[in-house]
C-alpha cells in the first residue's frame, strides 16, 4: 500500500488498483479553496497512476463534507466564489472544481458517505459515479436557503440522477433528504451501516479493478457523462465508441477470457506522467 498527505488534509492511499482519497479537515471536512485544491491534486495524482483502476473517496470524522466554509461570516462564499478558477473560470468555486476533476479521470469514483454531505459536499458527491451511505447520512442543497444558486454543474447532473421533479424539489427548497428518500430516489446505490461503508465502497472499487478492460470502463463512463437526451445522438456515439473497442486489445483478450472460463488479463491503463 502506498499512502500520500496531500496539504495535510487528502491521504492518499493505493492498493490492489484502488485509490482511497479521504477527506480530513477540521470543522466537518469543510471546503476551502485550498481544501479544493489538495483534492483536486489527489484526483490528477490517481490520473496520471497506471496502478488506479477505480477510486473512493470518504471523509474522516464521520461525515462527509458540509460544504463551503462559512465560519468568516457572511462574506465567507464571496471570498469563494472569487478565488482564482485557473483556466477554468466555469468552475471557480471549490466543489466545482472538484467535480471537474472527477469528470477528467478515465477511473470510476464512488464516493463512500461516512456522514452528511451538504452543500458544496453534496455538489462533489453528486459528481461521482456512484454513491454509497451510511444509514443516518443526510444529503442537500441548500443553496437557495443561502441566497445563492446551486454550483458544480448540479442542475445538470441531478436532474438525470433523480429525475427532473425531485430534482427541483430539492435543489429550489434546499431541505435535507435523509438517506432512504435518497435511496428511493437513486441518489444512494445503498445505504449500509457506517463501519460497513467503505468496505462496500472498496469492494466495488475493487470488482471493477480487478474484472473489467480499463479501455472500456473509460469510454464507458465518457458516454454516460456526455449522453444527450436525444436517444438517436447516444446511440451513434455509442455506436462509434464500440467500433473502436471492438478492433482493440481488450476486447480480444475480454472474449477470449470467457470462452476460456477465466479472468480477464487486461493490458495496464495508458497514462503520461508520474502518480
Amino acid at each position: 500500500m502506498r499512502t500520500v498527505v496531500h496539504d495535510g488534509t487528502v491521504h492518499r492511499e493505493v492498493s490492489d488498483g484502488v485509490a482511497v482519497l479521504v477527506l480530513d479537515r477540521s470543522p466537518r471536512n469543510a471546503l476551502t479553496p485550498g481544501f479544493a485544491d489538495a483534492l483536486v491534486a489527489a484526483l490528477e495524482a490517481c490520473g496520471r497512476d497506471p496502478e488506479v483502476r477505480a477510486v473512493v473517496l470518504t471523509g474522516a470524522g464521520g461525515v462527509f463534507s458540509v460544504g463551503a466554509d462559512l465560519s468568516d461570516g457572511p462574506d465567507a462564499l464571496g471570498r469563494l466564489v472569487d478565488a482564482d478558477g485557473g483556466d477554468r473560470p466555469g468552475y471557480r468555486e471549490p466543489a466545482g472544481r472538484v467535480t471537474a476533476a472527477m469528470g477528467r479521470l478515465d477511473v470510476p469514483v464512488v464516493a463512500a458517505l461516512t456522514g452528511d454531505a451538504v452543500g458544496g459536499g453534496a455538489t462533489v458527491a453528486l459528481g461521482a459515479d456512484l454513491r454509497l451511505a451510511a444509514t443516518g447520512t443526510r444529503v442537500g442543497f441548500p443553496f437557495t436557503r443561502l441566497g445563492v444558486s446551486p454550483e458544480g454543474a448540479s442542475t445538470h447532473h441531478l436532474p438525470r440522477v433523480v429525475g427532473p421533479g425531485r430534482a427541483a424539489d430539492w435543489l429550489l427548497s434546499g431541505r435535507l433528504v435523509e438517506a432512504p428518500e435518497a435511496l428511493a430516489a437513486g441518489f444512494l446505490g445503498a445505504v449500509h451501516p457506517p463501519d460497513d461503508v467503505l468496505p462496500a465502497a472498496r469492494e466495488w472499487a475493487g470488482e471493477v479493478a480487478r474484472r473489467t478492460s480499463p479501455a472500456a470502463v473509460a469510454a464507458t463512463r465518457a458516454l454516460l457523462r456526455a449522453a444527450p437526451a436525444d436517444p438517436e445522438t447516444a446511440a451513434a456515439a455509442e455506436s462509434r465508441t464500440l467500433v473502436e473497442l471492438v478492433r482493440g486489445p481488450d476486447c480480444a483478450e475480454g472474449i477470449a477470457a470467457f470462452l476460456e472460463r477465466r479472468a480477464p488479463r487486461f493490458a495496464p491503463r495508458s497514462v503520461g506522467g508520474d502518480p
